[in-house]
């Protein structure tokens, strides 16, 4: 059995936002084919659950943002004013507890810079234990202005598609899974 969340606690990567959202998604085995995890955008939340999936909703249409996942043992500890906690949800892994960042047209994101040489491949993946339930602290940085930066960059007739806002999703286990997973 994997030592959940040891062989790496914290990963980052690359995605591509596209119609102002993306993908924290796991890893879902052939038997979890029909699980609908289309997400109802009639919200104003930041963050929306699906089975298998949370849906950031950032505040600008398309651009790249940095996204951390970790894995903690208790609440992070805000570091600078700068970052705003979105709010807190619970997850439940469905099936593997295997967590990756997807760009709703682009897929997988790209690792971060330092990950790989050049930037090849995708970028790793969080390890959860599927016995578990989580409580997913959500925050963001550059979210309170980042459509005024951007439309501000446009006026100008500058390309403004990277650094508008970062996110990081700490998970942090709530306790046991009744019943172990939900397979």
């Amino acid at each position: 059995m994997a030592a959940y969340g040891r062989e790496m606690d914290k990963v980052s990567g690359v995605v591509s936002i596209e119609y102002s959202h993306f993908y924290i998604s796991e890893h879902l085995g052939s038997e979890w084919a029909g699980v609908d995890q289309l997400p109802d955008f009639c919200t104003d939340e930041p963050v929306i659950i699906t089975p298998g999936q949370l849906t950031v909703v950032s505040c600008v249409q398309s651009h790249d943002a940095w996204v951390t996942l970790m894995l903690a043992e208790t609440e992070p500890v805000q570091q600078a004013q700068d970052w705003q906690l979105l709010g807190i949800w619970p997850y439940r892994p469905l099936d593997s507890g295997q967590m990756s960042l997807w760009g709703p047209t682009t897929g997988p994101a790209v690792p971060a810079a330092g990950w790989l040489t050049g930037g090849q491949g995708h970028a790793p993946a969080l390890q959860l234990n599927p016995a578990s339930i989580y409580a997913v602290h959500v925050y963001a940085k550059g979210r309170q202005d980042s459509w005024a930066r951007q439309d501000a960059a446009m006026r100008r007739k500058e390309w403004v598609h990277e650094g508008l806002e970062s996110y990081v999703a700490a998970f942090i286990p709530a306790g046991p899974a009744p019943g172990g997973t939900q397979r």
